[in-house]
Order: C-alpha cells, then structure tokens, then sequence
C-alpha cells in the first residue's frame, strides 16, 4: 500500500484549507518545492498535489507542478495532481507538465461520453475523483448530489482504461475525526483498479486498517503536517 502526502496548492503556497471548503487558508505549510523534497526524502513514492485556485477558478499554480517534478525526478517518486482539471486540454496541460496522473473530478461523473474518450487518448494516466458521502457521490464542491451511487459507477468505469479511483469521504475529510469505514469494503471489492482513499486518516491503526482492507494507497495530509502520523512508520507498516 502507497502512502501518498497530501499537498494542497493555494496561490504558491502549500497550505490547509479549513475543513477543505475552501473558507480561510489556516495554516501555510511552506513552498511546493520545500515540502516536496521534505517528504522525498522521507521516501514518498507518490506525492498527492491539488491545485485548490484552479479548482476554485481562481488562477493556476501549474507551474509549481515542473519545480515538483524537478524533485521527484531526482528519486523515482512520481506526482498524481488534481484541482480544476475538466476539460481535455487541461489534462493534457497537467500530463506534458509532468504528473502521472491527473485527477479528473465532476467532468468524469458528469459527462460519460467524455471520460470514455479521454480514458482512451490517456490510457492509464487519468484517475476519477469519486467525493463521497458514504456512496452517495457529491460533485460541485461538495454541494450537490450527482445521484450517483460510487459502488454502481466504479462497477461501470471498471471497463475504462482508467489509472484508478481517488475516494473521498467529504463528510470526514480535513477535520481529524477518523474515517467512515462504511463504503470501504464495497469500493474494494468492486473496483478491478488501483483505489486510492482519503478523508478522515489520522492514527497509524487507520493506516493498517486500509492495509488490511486491500486499499492501494490512502492520502494523508493534516495527519501528517500536525505529527498525529509519522511518515516513516506509516511508510513501513503499509510495505
């Protein structure tokens, strides 16, 4: 299981949002290449990147993205990046910059047809953001049911050439209160691809308890910059 460092982008910075809403910036953590290289040379494998003002259609901080890759190129490790990306160009921008992967979000549940085609012009590089309350998947922000079940569209999408899935509890994510384990084991169990979990990691048990679950790889963010999970030990445990 991978253990992917979460780092928010927010107008150059890498920063928490309060409650990941999107309200007030609560805490800067540093400069992208700064924090990069901090978790690299802990030994990440994969670094989690979210541009929050694309998501936010407030500017872009892809030029971060080509100061990250120049890090982990250095070590192997590689980049998965979301954050606004809704259109083809946009991926397109997101893979030639230097990510593995980009996360595609509301564009993928929304729009079918368009996620076929774009899962076949970049077969394996594109992984669907599902933000869920329990399976129920929200798009718009968070705002608005997409009347989507998560387990019904992972079972359809499986037959894409997809990288995977990135889950998101919304109703735990950023407010250190634990995880809902409740849809786990049926996204697991239903997905054929890599699924990558996030929202509400916050002890080393919560990481051998996804281990255990069969997840691929779980993002961790506040857990970490506030030292309620160390790195290394979560590193070893999920090998």
């Amino acid at each position: 299981m991978i253990i992917f460092p979460a780092m928010d982008l927010y107008n150059g910075d890498i920063v928490k949002l309060e409650a990941k809403q999107h309200k007030a910036v609560e805490i800067v953590y540093g400069k992208p290449a700064e924090i990069a290289a901090r978790w690299l040379g802990l030994g990440a494998e994969w670094l989690h990147v979210v541009d929050l003002n694309a998501a936010l259609g407030d500017g872009t901080n892809l030029p971060a993205l080509h100061l990250i890759q120049a890090r982990a190129q250095k070590t192997g490790a590689r980049i998965q990046w979301g954050g606004g990306v809704r259109d083809d160009a946009a991926v397109k921008a997101v893979l030639d910059a230097g990510a593995e992967r980009a996360i595609v979000g509301t564009k993928a549940i929304r729009d079918w047809a368009w996620l076929v085609e774009a899962a076949a012009r970049h077969p394996g590089r594109i992984m669907v953001s599902i933000d869920g309350k329990g399976r129920e998947i929200m798009v718009n922000g968070w705002q608005a049911s997409a009347g989507v079940d998560a387990v019904e569209f992972i079972a359809r999408a499986n037959a894409l050439p997809l990288a995977g899935y990135l889950y998101t509890n919304v109703a735990v994510e950023g407010r250190g209160q634990g995880v809902d384990w409740t849809p786990i084991r049926d996204i697991v169990e239903t997905s054929t691809k890599p699924v990558v979990f996030s929202g509400g990691v916050t002890t080393i048990e919560d990481v051998a308890r996804f281990k255990e679950l069969g997840a691929y790889g779980i993002i961790a963010g506040s857990a970490l910059y506030k030292g309620r999970i160390d790195f290394t030990q979560a590193k070893a445990l999920a090998t």
